[in-house]
Formats: structure tokens, sequence, C-alpha cells
């Protein structure tokens, strides 16, 4: 009678181990065939576990991988809260893009971007394909470089021990640049070299805008053919403000600040 009681146990338990509840979390999406599977055979997904595969989307081809509901949709923005569990799943997400642009032109997708099924992802591409198409025209052939400039020398936060988040926070805070600082010559005519050389040029991010040493963050979209072009007027102005101001350009990135952005679909 025991093994019997064992037995239905099991029985029970396997179905619903075999439920779990999936959506698909979204990186990008290219023309054509784009890479081949064995491309991605040691990427993992965003959750580190599910594999990245291609999903055919009307002559288009959708970036996906499976992963938990839970996770991924239901409880995703207390997760969000998480920084260590955002700064894991966000550089997941982000690789997994970076190794499908070494590939294949891609318009990459934001972090948080979930459908409930294929359809469901079938159906968005569908209704953007228009803005998609002339996304692919604009952005073919093209790059998302980062680049800062920091007045020397740095800025050192104040040391001490601090005892939460919040304190290390309105610590940078006083140490941020006032809003009313008049224009530097030097970085308009830096300015103004980039713009020669840039398709577009964008605003950078919020996160190091808090750093009283920075004094310029810019993203720019730029040709791969025009690499050399940047990386000579990085070395140009970093000669000429040498001990004065440092210049930093990380990239290239997918395309993430140039393309047409669109509302998160209801799960």
């Amino acid at each position: 009678m025991a093994t019997g009681v064992k037995a239905k146990v099991l029985v029970k338990a396997a179905p619903r181990a075999l439920s779990r509840a999936q959506v698909v979390h979204f990186y990008g999406v290219t023309q054509g065939p784009g890479p081949s599977t064995e491309f991605f055979r040691d990427l993992k997904g965003v959750d580190g576990i599910a594999a990245v595969e291609p999903l055919e989307c009307g002559g288009l081809i959708c970036w996906i991988s499976r992963v938990p509901e839970a996770d991924f949709a239901r409880d995703l923005v207390k997760n969000m809260q998480d920084l260590d569990w955002l700064a894991a799943v966000s550089t997941r997400h982000q690789e997994a893009v970076s190794a499908i642009a070494r590939a294949a032109d891609i318009l990459p997708a934001r972090f948080g971007l979930e459908f409930s099924n294929d359809l469901s992802l079938r159906s968005h591409i569908d209704t953007r394909r228009a803005a998609l198409k002339a996304d692919f025209q604009r952005l073919q052939g093209r790059q998302e470089w980062g680049v800062k400039v920091f007045a020397l020398p740095a800025a050192p936060l104040p040391k001490k021990k601090f005892r939460t988040g919040k304190e290390y926070l309105q610590a940078k805070s006083a140490l941020s640049r006032p809003a009313s600082c008049p224009p530097d010559p030097p970085l308009s005519e830096f300015a103004e070299a980039l713009e020669s050389i840039a398709d577009r040029i964008a605003e950078g991010g919020k996160f190091a805008s808090a750093r009283r040493d920075l004094e310029f963050h810019k993203v720019l979209l730029l040709k791969r053919s025009d690499r050399s072009k940047l990386e000579a007027l990085i070395r140009n102005f970093s000669r000429k403000w040498k001990g004065q101001k440092r210049v930093e350009c990380t990239g290239p990135w997918p395309p993430f600040s140039f393309v047409t952005q669109t509302e998160s679909p209801a799960l």
C-alpha cells in the first residue's frame, strides 16, 4: 500500500513540473534568415537558462527566449526593484542582442518587452511593419557609440561609510554639476566635430549624469565605415586635452537609442 501511495504522489507532481507557465522574451528583429542557431550554441538567454532562438514573423526573424512567466511577467515590476537581479538579466539581454548584431543588422528591443505567446509577438510585429521597415533602412550598416568627457582631476566621493544605498546616492547628488553651467567652448568644438561624422546624436543616459566631473555625454549613430574617423577624432581631442579632460568612448553597440520605440504589449 505504501508503494501505491508514493506512485500516486509522483504521478501528480510530474504534470505540475511540466506545465510551468512561460512567456516570450523579445531581443529584437532581423531581416532574412540571420545567423544560424549554431551561432548561439553557448549563448544563454535572459534568465541564464533558456536558449536564444529565431521565430519567423512574416518575412522577418524575431529573436526570443521562452522564460518563466512568474519572473518576467507577473512579478517583473517587483523583480526590477532588486538591483542585483536587474543587473544580471539586463546584462544577459544586451549580450544576446550584441551577439546577434555581430552576424546581422538587428533592431534591438529594450529589456522587459514580453509577450504571452508566439501569436502575440507576430501580431505586434504586423502592426509595426511599416515602422520596422523604415528603421531597417535608416539603421542599416550603422552602430551606436557612447562618448563622455570628464574633467580632470576626477571629483572623488567623500571618504565615509554609507549606511544605505540612499545615503550613497545623496552623496553623489551633492557632487553633481550645477544645471546652470555656462557652455564650454572646447566642448562645443568637440560636439561640432562629432556632428560632422555622425548620422545622429542623442543625449546620453541619466545614470552617469550625477557625476560632477562629467562634462559631456552623448550617444552617436555612426556608419561602420566611419569608425576610423571617430577613433581619430577621439585621439586628437585626448591629446589636446591631456591633463585637463578625459575622453571615454564605448562601443560599438546595436542601435538601442535610435530604434523607434513602442509601448509594451499587454500580456
